[in-house]
């Protein structure tokens, strides 16, 4: 659920500040070495040096790829991670599927502070991760809308504990770090298209028909329609609607 006002009136002023400044700053981002300088400023601002982030495009799909992005766990750590597969028994990521089963497409989790007894599995998980210097951490997440998009970080650090202020200031954050997700990968699946199917785009946004768009640019409605294929498909959408929201994402973001 997102941060009530009387929870924000709670932070300082210096903490208000840094938040709204991720948040301006995430309605900037170009590219992904920004996006991730923002996370990584946002992580020692609140005192975490460990910061890990995941998102996927089929939340509720079992057996679509998860992307994991690390931005400064050890490298050992990551290493064994993917090695031991230990994404099937992260206790995080089973917390989060059951909360997303109950709805709540917003929520902080507190590692190792939950309502059930883990696995042997995941407590082994546990034990390696704070071999590696994480011990203590949190994670917040948040689902679109539409339950098309899923986005996770995560903060660790061996000293430092998360406390309410860093709840608070997960909350106030996750969704901007989220969407500023999404619209980077908009853009990058746009870039990826040709110079014609650019040009069929453009029109397409504006709401012209397969027979207008032949026409202003001189083509046959066979090859319009050839690159409305090519178009959905790398846009990895179904229909002409949701192709225009994509291109109006991407556009928006190279503004």
């Amino acid at each position: 659920m997102p941060v009530e006002p009387s929870a924000i009136g709670r932070l300082d002023k210096q903490d208000l500040v840094k938040c709204l400044d991720v948040i301006n700053r995430c309605l900037k981002i170009a590219t992904e070495e920004e996006y991730h300088r923002v996370i990584m400023d946002f992580a020692s601002w609140m005192g975490f040096r460990y910061v890990l982030y995941a998102y996927t495009n089929a939340t509720y799909a079992n057996g679509y790829k998860i992307d994991i992005v690390n931005l400064s766990n050890p490298e050992e750590w990551m290493d064994e991670y993917h090695r031991e597969n230990f994404l099937l028994c992260d206790p995080v990521r089973i917390e989060m599927e059951k909360r997303l089963a109950m709805n709540a497409n917003l929520s902080f989790i507190l590692w190792d502070s939950y309502d059930r007894a883990l696995s042997d599995r995941e407590k082994y998980l546990v034990r390696r991760r704070k071999h590696y210097g994480l011990e203590y951490g949190c994670s917040v997440y948040d689902d679109s809308e539409n339950r098309d998009f899923a986005f996770l970080v995560s903060f660790a650090d061996k000293k430092k504990k998360p406390d309410a202020r860093t709840e608070m200031m997960c909350r106030m954050v996750v969704s901007h770090m989220m969407i500023c997700r999404k619209k980077l990968d908009m853009l990058t699946l746009f870039n990826g298209m040709t110079v014609k199917e650019k040009a069929v785009s453009e029109w397409l946004v504006k709401g012209k028909t397969n027979w207008e768009i032949a026409h202003i640019l001189g083509i046959s409605e066979n090859t319009v329609k050839f690159h409305l294929k090519n178009i959905f498909v790398k846009l990895s959408v179904s229909n002409r609607q949701q192709a225009v929201t994509a291109l109006m994402i991407a556009k928006y973001l190279s503004v």
